[in-house]
């Protein structure tokens, strides 16, 4: 019994020995890569890019793919791939960027994508024997796109848009009706946007044979023009104008001159953003209702100072962001609003994310004088006050078992 037990063990060793050869061979024929994908149908380029090894951990990899995604002038996605070499490769990178329109499907816009993935790949694997069985190929049709066509609308983009949310059940009725309009030029040197958003909310409640109506109202305007000045410098103005029965506006319109600095160039958004912007408001409102500082109108200055940190890094992904503004008339009337998200991977296969918020609150001017319905209360019809809001989360993740993540399987 005990030599059939050795005979059973050396049989496995030796398959189980060449089945790791054939794999490491396998292995050797490409490369390993690392899709560090933010904002994109990972699967899809798995999926669809079959000639190399996809590995979880970037510890395993020769090539670490960093996509990004930021939304362009047009309505479009600007994605920024960012191929960073690892151990054979280290300090070969290279960075290609891919603008799929707005006009672009969802299909058309992952097939652009896999191919500019494709095309930064080449270099890596070129001296593979994996490169043997590849095939490139050219569609003279696109050559005559080389030449761009006159811009008839001159980097304008211009959306209309309709929503409508309708839920109930017996005794219980919700309708939400929005839409708005916008205009949007984007170019090196300007940016101009222009925003104007309606709101009906209807909630219908019946009780013992009695129906009551809850609806609130906002209509809002927003107007930007910002001229890039340096590679770090850049001015602007904003309007606004609103009205809001929730916060007890009728009418409220402001301008704002605003000035932003950038200690990193712009050109280097993809990776990192730390930023600071001043802004000097004046603004009147008329109130629907006396308010708890007895106004019915006023005139007010504000000024307001916010940071901007946004960093995108193989290591993880770092967003924050600092805002603090007080009126001029009184500078006790203020609030502080700190906005904070870190994903971060801590060693192989453990990763940590954490997101936060908290503001300090005592700029409530608008609210109006009186006491608050137990209905005003419950479904949030009016701004209420408070000295402070919060909201956190924090999770934890740590994957371990095959490094390798080849397969996609579409079932279930």
């Amino acid at each position: 019994m005990n030599h059939l037990r050795r005979h059973i063990f050396l049989i496995i060793f030796f398959f189980s020995f060449a089945i790791s050869a054939w794999a490491q061979s396998s292995q050797s024929s490409t490369i390993n890569v690392f899709l560090d994908c933010r904002g994109c149908s990972e699967t899809y380029i798995r999926d669809h890019i079959n000639f190399v090894n996809y590995v979880r951990n970037k510890e395993n990899a020769s090539v670490h793919l960093l996509t990004t995604r930021r939304h362009t002038g047009s309505g479009g996605t600007e994605y920024t791939l960012k191929f960073i070499g690892r151990k054979q490769f280290k300090g070969k990178n290279d960075t290609l960027k891919y603008v799929s329109p707005k006009s672009d499907t969802r299909e058309e816009r992952r097939q652009g994508l896999v191919k500019h993935v494709k095309l930064g790949l080449l270099p890596y694997i070129k001296d593979k024997p994996v490169a043997e069985d590849l095939t490139i190929d050219y569609e003279a049709k696109k050559q005559a796109q080389a030449t761009p066509k006159e811009d008839k609308w001159n980097h304008w983009v211009f959306d209309v848009s309709l929503h409508t949310y309708l839920s109930g059940q017996e005794t219980r009725k919700h309708l939400f009706l929005s839409g708005g309009v916008s205009a949007e030029r984007v170019t090196r040197d300007w940016k101009i946007n222009i925003n104007y958003d309606r709101n009906y909310n209807r909630r219908r409640y019946t009780q013992n044979d009695t129906t009551t109506t809850y609806i609130t109202r906002e209509q809002f305007f927003n107007g930007m023009v910002v001229r890039s000045l340096s590679d770090h410098w850049s001015a602007g103005i904003f309007t606004e104008a609103n009205h809001s029965s929730r916060n007890n506006i009728d009418l409220s319109y402001s301008a704002s001159p605003a000035i932003e600095y950038n200690i990193f160039p712009y050109a280097e958004y993809s990776e990192h953003e730390i930023s600071f912007r001043y802004t000097l408001a004046a603004a009147h409102y008329n109130y629907n209702q006396l308010t708890i500082f007895d106004k019915t109108k006023e005139t007010l200055f504000r000024q307001r100072l916010r940071a901007n940190i946004d960093i995108n890094q193989p290591w993880g992904e770092f967003q924050s962001r600092i805002s603090a503004s007080a009126y001029m008339h009184d500078l006790n009337k203020n609030r502080m609003e700190v906005h904070m998200n870190l994903n971060f991977r801590i060693f192989r296969g453990l990763s940590l994310d954490i997101s936060g918020r908290y503001s300090w609150i005592h700029d409530q001017l608008s609210i109006p004088k009186g006491e608050i319905t137990d209905a005003e209360q419950l479904l949030n019809l009016r701004e209420q006050a408070t000295s402070y809001s919060y909201g956190a989360s924090i999770g934890i993740q740590y994957t371990f078992g095959s490094i390798y993540n080849n397969v996609v399987n579409p079932r279930f």
